[in-house]
Order: C-alpha cells, then sequence, then structure tokens
C-alpha cells in the first residue's frame, strides 16, 4: 500500500506564502515582430525581412515591402514580455485580445496599432506598425535636423525626418531613424534637462539662421564613474541605439545603418568644431598625455547579409573597420591616413597633439569623397543588400568612453550624393 506522507502546516504555509509574494511584473514590451509568409521574397527583398527584433526606445516598426507589390492583409505575430498582454487597437478607439497569426489589413501603408499592457496592469505601452512599399529614389540624401521634439518620457529630444528627405528611399515621412546616445545617458543622469543631454538641438545657430545639432562630451556622474563609464560622447547616426544593452555593452547596443539602393560617391555637412580645455581621459578617468580629442564624421557603405545569407548590421565595435564595409568616407586624422608614422594600436590609443581634421570653430562646409575598396555589384545594390551608414560623434573615441569632457561638435546640413 503506497504511503502518503502530509506536509507540515507551516511548510504548506511557507511554500503558499512564496507564491503569492512573487511580485507581478511592471513589463509591457513587444520584442519581436514577424509576418508570415509562404514565400517571403515575392514581397519583400530577403526572407528575414519579415522579422523585426524591437528594441526597448521603439515604439513605431516599419517593415518596408517590395515598391510594386500590392499590400493587404498578412498574419502578424508579436513576442511580447512576459505574462503581458497585448491588444489590437481599432480605428475607432475600441481594443481587442490580439492573438499571435491574426490576419491585420496593412493596406494603404495604414498604421496598425498593438497597445501592451503589463502583468499588474498599472503600465502600458503604444506600438504602430505598417507596412510599406518601398519608395522610388532620386538618389542624394539631405538632412537639416530642424525636425524633431521631446520623446515620449519629455526627457530629450529625438528627430524626424521631413517628407523632402522621404524621395531618397532611406527614411519614410516621420520616420525617427537619427538615433543618439541620449537614452542611455537618461539612465545615468535620470536627473538631467532636455537641453542638459549630450545631443541636443540648437534653435537659430545654424549656418542659415535655423537649427542645427549640438554634440557634447558631458561626465555621466556617479553612476557613470562606478560602472567605469564616465563620459557620454554626443553623437547623431543612422540606425538603432538599443538602450536595455546600454549599460551591458554600450558599443554593441549601438548598431548602425539602413538598407539603401544608391551608391554613395560624397560626403558633404557643415561643422564647427569647440575644442575642451579638460585633459583627454582614458576610461579610468586618468589622463592621457600627448592626445587631444577630435570630432568624427563619416559615410560608412557596407554589405548587409553574409556568405550563407544571415543579416549583418554593423555596430559600434565594427562600424569602420568590418570586412564587409566596400566604402567610406570620413573626416581626415591620423588614425585613418595610410601615411600616419604615428603609433596607433587600433583601440584608439593615438599619441599625437596635431590634429589635421580641420574643423575649425567657425561654420564651413566639409566635402568627402566616398573611397571604395569594393566594387559595389548593381544588382545587390538594387535589391537592398547594402546598407549605409551617416554618423557623427564630438569625441572620436567616446565610444569607448574616452575623450574631453567638454568637447563640442556642432552639425548642420548634411547631404551624400549619390550616383545617378
Amino acid at each position: 500500500m503506497r504511503k502518503l506522507y502530509l506536509l507540515p502546516l507551516a511548510a504548506v504555509m511557507a511554500m503558499a506564502s512564496c507564491i503569492q509574494d512573487e511580485p507581478m511584473n511592471t513589463e509591457c514590451d513587444i520584442q519581436q515582430v514577424s509576418l508570415h509568409l509562404e514565400t517571403p521574397t515575392e514581397m519583400f527583398y530577403h526572407d528575414y525581412d519579415t522579422l523585426q527584433h524591437v528594441s526597448s526606445t521603439t515604439d513605431s516598426i516599419r517593415f518596408t515591402a517590395r515598391s510594386y507589390v500590392s499590400v493587404g492583409s498578412l498574419p502578424l505575430s508579436l513576442r511580447i514580455t512576459d505574462r503581458a498582454t497585448a491588444y489590437l487597437v481599432q480605428e475607432d478607439g475600441t481594443e481587442s485580445l490580439f492573438r499571435n497569426g491574426t490576419l491585420v489589413d496593412f493596406s494603404e501603408a495604414r498604421s496598425v496599432r498593438i497597445r501592451v499592457v503589463s502583468e499588474d496592469k498599472a503600465w502600458s505601452r503604444l506600438y504602430s506598425i505598417s507596412v510599406i512599399n518601398d519608395l522610388p529614389s532620386e538618389g542624394d540624401v539631405m538632412f537639416d535636423f530642424n525636425t524633431y521634439a521631446l520623446d515620449a518620457t519629455g526627457k530629450y529630444y529625438v528627430w524626424t525626418v521631413t517628407d523632402l528627405n522621404a524621395i531618397n528611399g532611406l527614411f519614410a515621412p516621420g520616420d525617427p531613424t537619427w538615433k543618439n546616445g541620449n537614452p542611455g545617458f537618461k539612465l545615468s543622469k535620470s536627473s538631467a534637462k532636455p537641453m542638459e543631454y549630450p545631443t541636443v538641438p540648437m534653435e537659430g545657430e545654424g549656418p542659415d539662421g535655423s537649427a542645427c545639432l549640438k554634440l557634447e562630451t558631458m561626465g555621466t556622474g556617479a553612476f557613470g564613474n562606478m560602472v567605469d563609464m564616465r563620459m557620454a560622447a554626443g553623437s547623431m547616426f543612422v540606425g538603432e541605439f538599443d538602450v536595455a544593452n546600454a549599460l551591458k555593452d554600450a558599443r554593441k547596443a549601438t548598431r548602425f545603418g539602413l538598407p539603401f539602393k544608391h551608391k554613395p560617391v560624397r560626403f558633404s555637412c557643415w561643422l564647427k568644431f569647440e575644442s575642451s580645455s579638460n585633459f583627454f581621459q582614458d576610461r579610468k578617468g586618468k589622463p592621457v598625455e600627448g592626445v587631444v580629442d577630435e570630432p568624427d564624421a563619416y559615410v560608412v557603405v557596407y554589405r548587409n547579409q553574409d556568405e550563407e545569407g544571415h543579416p549583418v548590421q554593423l555596430d559600434g565595435d565594427d562600424v569602420l573597420t568590418s570586412p564587409y564595409i566596400v566604402g567610406v568616407a570620413r573626416l581626415p586624422h591620423h588614425y585613418n591616413n595610410p601615411e600616419a608614422t604615428l603609433p596607433y594600436n587600433g583601440d584608439g590609443d593615438l599619441e599625437s597633439n596635431d590634429p589635421i581634421h580641420g574643423v575649425t570653430a567657425e561654420w564651413r562646409e566639409y566635402v568627402m569623397d566616398v573611397q571604395y575598396h569594393q566594387e559595389v555589384d548593381p544588382e545587390i545594390l538594387a535589391n537592398n543588400g547594402y546598407s549605409m551608414v551617416i554618423g557623427f560623434a564630438c569625441s572620436w573615441q567616446g565610444a569607448y568612453f574616452r575623450g574631453s569632457i567638454g568637447t563640442k561638435l556642432y552639425v548642420d546640413n548634411v547631404r551624400v550624393v549619390c550616383e545617378q
């Protein structure tokens, strides 16, 4: 006969207490979005174009279909944070429980709204998901940074592109594809006001009297010192910044580039630079003798698919060194000058007090040709097989948390001229 053993009452109560005391999840994020098609490349350029990993700072998700296909209802699936619930928001504002595989109408570039509610019901987040046809491109890309606003939290500024920019095929109207490190700075200095962040707009101070960007290297306070991230360099780039991984690996959290269908041949921008009287410091905050801070500005063209057909996106570790890079235009520096004889170990330790970038404290236009070391394949180019990066930083070693606090770079009127 099987014997039954009774747990002591105290043990049962303790187990029940553990279950009851487990806090409810407060997260309400979409982590991944996918569209399910039998033959993805009939509508999209690559099989993997139907899947998007969503960064924690993104609430607008866009899929780009081929220009000639008709977009209608597509089966949509989401991966959301544990124990959260997703609702499909109708045009009249009513909501219904969302289930993976639901057919969703994406016709006429319609944005579908999804609201994700945390397990404890105290938090929610609204997302928009759209599938748009690739726009015809006229080649050249122009930006003036005049369209900006505070983010949803009201803490820092974000920039969007205008209808004028949309014709180049890199952005869609209102797309917040310009990214920077402001969300990471918020982690270390949550009390900072919007104009106290490393990347801010300067209304009326551009070379033409309109708004421009100001990028500044700033200290990150006690928290930054504790995690050996003592400074944050102002930056602006095309790509994504995943703030959820910023403390774990800030360079991996910075992902560069978007697919582009034209071959860039020239990069120009208006810049002015204010050097800092503070010493150049390493990641530990110690002075580095003989090294001065310098700005950085570049365009990078790279192959966005590897030999096995997997997607490639550059990050802060390899945005200027990846073997998938086919062309670069960049401000001149000793460290990227093939004729330089100064020691440089590849990780940013440059022994120089004689900058050659030429950026002064007065506004001036800088023009750089894109230097290609590999031929661009026209067929691959036409099928979104290359991506383009546009990047700016006030401290060229800022990604390694090295530089001079107080260094400032102002940026405006960016243009990328493409081969016709």
